[in-house]
């Protein structure tokens, strides 16, 4: 079955529709926040800061958002962060025409859609197990990576040009806009994919869900696992483009062809991710480890060589994205549906976890060593433990059956 003939699926069409144009306001805001923080501040420590504001949330209430997840209506839930997300952002642009925008006002903004998003996302992840099933799961989550990956390459190039004609804080009535059409487009979907309700206390389901984590072997170490890619991920990212324009002296056009060429790892990745879909998901997540430690350490031997560097982006992207493809559908099929929000809280919130305190612990090196032997030594590292996944219960020799085709009842 084709990937594009989901869309013939009312319910998935409008989810995806309402994922784009929420994801191409963020891809917009994102760009827009930093240089809102810069014109206000001048400072570049203020604006490290909003990445911390960004992805503390996640660590807080991820996991009270997998709970509520699986308490409430998953729609509803959508709806109502949409919503708050539209009116969250336009306090800036108001602010600004009222002449009374500060920085603070900004940063409580960024604080609280992120905390939105942790209660969006392990909602709109289990809702999608529910809405399609068996072959058309990995073609769901294929299409929602290529609609992030298309949004996140023009949302920029967006940003960038109206930044120019109309200014920053007025761009964020773009970003109103594409909330409140992502709301409208979550309110035709039918309301028959309820979450199941519950007499326990949020305590008690939260930690029913890390227990089942704990106790699911394969979703454990699958856990673990994307912990450390993301180490090794993180520590790459938070010092790319130091790199690039340090290390490397590259030019401002030649970073922007980077960013913009690597993105054809993703499209590569979606590609092959509906061609693999009967292969363990298990597997190609520990071979997408394998590949992204090869990929680091290859970058750092390409020096100034821009088609080898690319290259490697490429490698890098195209496996970072299949990977997160593949655990996706992987906690989809194997988690139970009254428990997959808080267990797709649970992993998630370990994940962000990993991301900044690897993007943390490599700038604090950077000061004491070479960025390209910190490359060679995630890469080194990320190959290691990937090789270690081979042993693993992760890994297995049968696809797993989804669920279901073994219950009766599903």
């Amino acid at each position: 079955m084709k990937s594009y003939q989901v869309l013939k699926n009312r319910n998935f069409l409008w989810l995806f529709l309402s994922a784009t144009t929420s994801k191409l306001g963020t891809s917009v805001f994102q760009v827009a926040l930093p240089l809102l923080v810069y014109e206000l501040t001048r400072s570049p420590s203020l604006m490290a800061l909003t990445f911390v504001l960004e992805i503390t949330p996640q660590v807080l209430f991820s996991l009270m958002g997998g709970a509520f997840a699986d308490r409430i209506s998953k729609r509803n839930i959508l709806l109502l962060g949409e919503i708050i997300s539209s009116v969250l952002i336009v306090i800036i642009p108001l602010a600004s025409l009222a002449n009374s925008l500060e920085v603070w006002i900004v940063y409580v903004v960024a604080f609280c859609l992120s905390s939105v998003s942790a209660f969006y996302h392990p909602s709109f992840e289990s809702v999608v197990p529910e809405i399609l099933k068996g072959e058309n799961l990995i073609q769901g989550n294929s299409l929602f990576k290529l609609s992030e990956t298309i949004t996140t390459f023009i949302g920029p190039s967006i940003a960038g040009v109206l930044i120019a004609v109309i200014g920053i804080h007025n761009l964020l009535y773009l970003n109103f806009v594409t909330y409140l059409l992502s709301a409208i487009f979550i309110g035709f979907i039918n309301e028959k994919y309820k979450s199941s309700s519950s007499n326990s206390s949020i305590i008690s389901s939260i930690k029913e869900g890390i227990n089942y984590v704990l106790k699911t072997k394969k979703i454990l170490i699958g856990t673990i696992f994307i912990f450390m890619v993301n180490l090794g991920y993180g520590a790459m990212e938070s010092l790319f483009m130091f790199y690039l324009k340090d290390s490397l002296k590259l030019s401002s056009q030649y970073v922007g062809l980077i960013f913009s060429l690597q993105t054809l790892g993703s499209f590569l990745a979606i590609y092959l991710a509906n061609k693999l879909n009967k292969m363990p998901r298990g597997n190609i997540i520990i071979i997408a480890g394998l590949i992204i430690g090869i990929g680091q350490v290859a970058l750092t031997m390409s020096q100034g060589i821009v088609i080898l560097l690319i290259t490697c982006r490429i490698v890098i992207i195209g496996s970072v994205t299949i990977l997160s493809i593949n655990w996706f559908t992987l906690r989809q099929e194997v988690v139970p549906p009254s428990l997959l929000g808080r267990v797709i809280s649970s992993t998630r919130m370990l994940a962000f976890l990993a991301l900044p305190f690897g993007g943390m612990v490599s700038g604090i090196i950077a000061e004491y060593m070479d960025v390209a032997l910190i490359f060679t030594f995630a890469g080194v590292l990320t190959f290691i433990l990937s090789l270690i996944g081979l042993k693993t219960a992760l890994f297995q020799r049968q696809q797993h059956v989804p669920r279901e085709v073994t219950s009766k009842t599903d």
